[in-house]
C-alpha cells in the first residue's frame, strides 16, 4: 500500500510539473482576426503595446509632451500589461475591451504606428530567444494585417544577472533548467534575443515592413547607466526621460521620411 501512495504521489508531481511547464512554455495558438472596417482618423496617431515599460512613469504622456515640445500633435494609444512575456502580449491584441489589459482598441483606431515594448520578461524568465521572436512575430503580422506600421524597439538593456539573483530558490531552478534544455546548459543573453529576432525577420521578409529604433542609444551597459535605472528590471524617471526623448525623435524621422 505503501509503495502504491508512493507511486501515486511521484506520477502526481509528474504530471503537475508537466502541466506547469506546459502552461509556461506553450507558444500562443494563431488568434483569428476579427473584421473592422474603421478609417483611420486625420493626424498623426501613435500606439504603444508592451510589458510594464508601457505603463511606468506614463510613458504615453511623455511621449506626447515631448513631441508636443517639438511643434508635432500627435494622439497616443497606449496599453501596457505588467509582467507580460510577448505571448500575452500577443494574446492582449484580440481581448475583448471589457477585459483586463486588453489592446484591442489600438487595432480598431488603426493609428499609423503602433511602437512595441516587449521582451524584458521573455530575458527575465529564460523562456527563450525562439519564444520571443515567434510571438514578435505574431504581434508584427497582427499589425500589419490591420494597417498599421510596427515600430520594434530592440529588446532594451537591463540587469538580466542582477534580475537572477535576486529570484527565489524555485524560479531560479525552473530558469536555469530551462536553459539547459533549450541552450545545451549555456545562458541566454540579451543579444541573443535580439539576434534571433532579426534572423526571424529577415527570413520572413518582415524586416523591410517594419521600423527597427536600437535601444542601445537609450542605454547600451546596465551597469554603466544605473542612474538610468529604478531597479534592475525597469528605467527610472531619468531613464524614461531619455528614452522618450530618443522615442519622439525617431518618430518625427519617421514623419520626415514619408
Amino acid at each position: 500500500m505503501k509503495k502504491k501512495i508512493s507511486i501515486g504521489i511521484v506520477l502526481l508531481l509528474v504530471i503537475f510539473c508537466f502541466l506547469y511547464f506546459w502552461n509556461k512554455y506553450a507558444y500562443a495558438g494563431q488568434e483569428k482576426y476579427f473584421p473592422s472596417n474603421t478609417k483611420p482618423e486625420a493626424g498623426l496617431q501613435i500606439g504603444i503595446i508592451g510589458d510594464s515599460w508601457v505603463v511606468r512613469q506614463n510613458l504615453d504622456s511623455l511621449l506626447e509632451k515631448r513631441l508636443s515640445d517639438k511643434g508635432v500633435h500627435a494622439e497616443i494609444l497606449s496599453s501596457g500589461n505588467p509582467g507580460a512575456k510577448t505571448k500575452k502580449i500577443y494574446e492582449n491584441l484580440f481581448k475583448d475591451e471589457s477585459e483586463e489589459f486588453s489592446s484591442k482598441k489600438i487595432l480598431e483606431k488603426k493609428p499609423d504606428y503602433c511602437i512595441i515594448m516587449a521582451g524584458v520578461n521573455d530575458a527575465a524568465m529564460c523562456m527563450g530567444p525562439d519564444y520571443y521572436a515567434h510571438h514578435m512575430v505574431m504581434i508584427i503580422n497582427t499589425l500589419l494585417h490591420y494597417d498599421i506600421k510596427p515600430v520594434i524597439v530592440s529588446l532594451p538593456e537591463f540587469g538580466l544577472e542582477e534580475n537572477f539573483k535576486n529570484k527565489n530558490i524555485l524560479s531560479g531552478l525552473s530558469n536555469r533548467g530551462t536553459e539547459l534544455v533549450l541552450n545545451g546548459n549555456a545562458e541566454f543573453k540579451l543579444q541573443d534575443y535580439r539576434n534571433t529576432l532579426l534572423k526571424d525577420l529577415k527570413s520572413t521578409g518582415l524586416d523591410k515592413k517594419v521600423i527597427l529604433l536600437n535601444f542601445d542609444e537609450v542605454s547600451r551597459n546596465y551597469n554603466k547607466d544605473k542612474d538610468l535605472y529604478a531597479d534592475p528590471l525597469h528605467l527610472n524617471m531619468k531613464g524614461y526621460q531619455k528614452f522618450s526623448e530618443f522615442l519622439s525623435e525617431s518618430m518625427i524621422n519617421l514623419e520626415d521620411s514619408k
